[in-house]
């Protein structure tokens, strides 16, 4: 039996060159099936600055955040990061993103691949665990930018008030969500010359007043304090390296979930994927290496609020109110988009069988799915408290989780299905894209061990519940193949 797809009953493409196709009683599930057929046709509008601004804001949402890359390892392995990083991880994940996604366009994304692969089981753990990834990970926003704001007046995050503040923020974030697609996608895009104007302001500023170029050749050492970068051994934290690596370049494959929204797919994909993952390069190195040379407040102090104290020093408040306002931006598009990916991933997923009927609602006017949309807000309300290192150790290790079996599935799919149709593929064979991924899974199954290996254990045991609920629901809802269709049996999708 092949893959999943709610779009099995309907190939569509934008323009002119629209395509239906019936399929017989047999080969549709009625849990499957759209209420109107011509609705699911013009549901395609997201075009490739829209999706790449998405795709954008799913792995990036500009620099904050990524300061302790520096801080973790010193600018010189910060920079040798930066620099090999995407090339072991980001691109060969956006080119199997790309493949697969122009494969089967449809809402869901990577659940249908996995279920082709390895069948309902693994395609349902790899959709919750998706899903559950990307709620935790939500729920860091809101959070951010009420201690941004808190910068300013220090009361407002104390106690029950704080929490229904950080609840009132994730509110207003979810707002373009609830409005329809469209305007995500060009809010996105809107989000993103918001981010990238100051930063880029930033950059050519600190670049101007720098004075300490030999920052960029210095490393963390044992004896490296807030004053003094220190001469002793090299004293790298690996673990805070590459979480703070992972989070920032994490994503590309969010990017499939929505593929029942996009237009042109075959098309849109590579051409986003490929834009992303140029801006999200430029969008760490250059910041970063700029506030190296500048080093006021010294690289071996950055936090997570690195770039609004060197704004601070470097411009005074007129520089720092431009950073804030970036902040905010970027927040507000990283969580909108995660919602917009996880609210789809649920939706998809209840497309086909591999989820509850009900978050298969959608409002009449906007065609938003509100139930998913609704769930999704109730995790981020629930998790919108808890401290930022616990929801990143806890949303990286489930996501590299999710990663690792859609990658597993990507070379299986080679092996099984090597005649599908596929618009757009990578151009290297089996075995050689095969041995691209290896430096990416492992690096993954280092970061699941990381979760379990830290000093507080909260963040491993909700991993470990996440797993055995998973399992137990899949093994409960007794999921065969035959709720699920072929698209290619049917339809394909240009």
């Amino acid at each position: 039996m092949s893959v999943p797809s709610p779009v099995a009953y309907t190939a569509a493409t934008t323009g002119p060159h629209q395509v239906q196709v019936q399929p017989s009683v047999d080969e549709v599930n009625p849990e499957c099936q759209r209420a109107s057929l011509p609705r699911l046709v013009n549901r395609r509008v997201l075009t490739t600055l829209s999706v790449a601004a998405l795709c954008y804001f799913n792995v990036s949402g500009g620099p904050v955040g990524s300061s302790q890359i520096f801080s973790a390892g010193g600018p010189l392995l910060g920079l040798i990061a930066l620099a090999i990083f995407p090339f072991i991880y980001c691109i060969p994940l956006a080119l199997v993103t790309a493949e697969l996604s122009t494969t089967y366009p449809e809402n869901g994304g990577f659940t249908v691949w996995v279920f082709q692969a390895f069948g309902p089981f693994w395609g349902f753990q790899e959709g919750l665990w998706a899903w559950v990834s990307g709620a935790i990970d939500n729920a860091i926003y809101p959070a951010l930018t009420v201690q941004l704001i808190s910068t300013y007046d220090e009361t407002i995050t104390a106690g029950v008030s704080g929490w229904f503040l950080k609840v009132g923020v994730a509110l207003v974030y979810a707002l373009p969500n609830i409005f329809g697609v469209r305007l995500v996608g060009w809010g996105m895009v809107t989000l993103a010359f918001i981010v990238l104007v100051p930063f880029i302001i930033f950059t050519i500023w600190a670049y101007a007043a720098a004075d300490d170029w030999s920052s960029l050749h210095m490393i963390r050492r044992n004896d490296t304090t807030d004053t003094d970068v220190g001469t002793g051994p090299a004293m790298i934290q690996w673990d805070l390296l590459i979480n703070t690596l992972f989070w920032n370049y994490n994503g590309f494959a969010n990017a499939s979930v929505f593929g029942g929204e996009v237009a042109n797919p075959s098309r849109t994909y590579p051409r986003a994927l490929m834009i992303c993952t140029i801006a999200v390069m430029l969008t760490y190195l250059f910041p970063l290496s700029a506030s190296a040379v500048y080093n006021s407040p010294t690289w071996q102090t950055w936090d997570d609020e690195a770039f609004s104290s060197i704004a601070q020093n470097l411009g005074g408040n007129t520089l720092l109110g431009l950073i804030t306002v970036a902040t905010v931006a970027s927040n507000w598009g990283q969580y909108s988009s995660q919602m917009f990916v996880v609210s789809y991933q649920l939706t998809g997923m209840a497309e086909c069988g591999l989820a509850p009927k009900i978050f298969l609602k959608r409002a009449e006017r906007t065609d938003v799915p509100y139930i998913s949309v609704a769930l999704s807000f109730l995790v981020i309300v629930i998790l919108v408290g808890y401290e930022f290192e616990v929801v990143v150790n806890m949303t990286n290790a489930v996501s590299s989780m999710s990663i690792i079996l859609l990658l597993v599935a990507a070379i299986k799919l080679r092996v099984t299905h090597p005649n599908i149709h596929r618009p757009y593929k990578v151009p290297v064979s089996t075995k050689v894209l095969a041995l691209l991924l290896t430096v990416p899974v492992a690096m993954l199954c280092y970061i699941v061990y990381t979760v379990f290996a830290l000093d507080t254990i909260v963040p491993g045991i909700l991993v470990g519940v996440v797993i055995i609920v998973g399992a137990l629901y899949a093994v409960a809802l007794k999921l065969t193949p035959k709720h699920f269709v072929d698209p290619k049996a049917t339809a394909s999708l240009a």
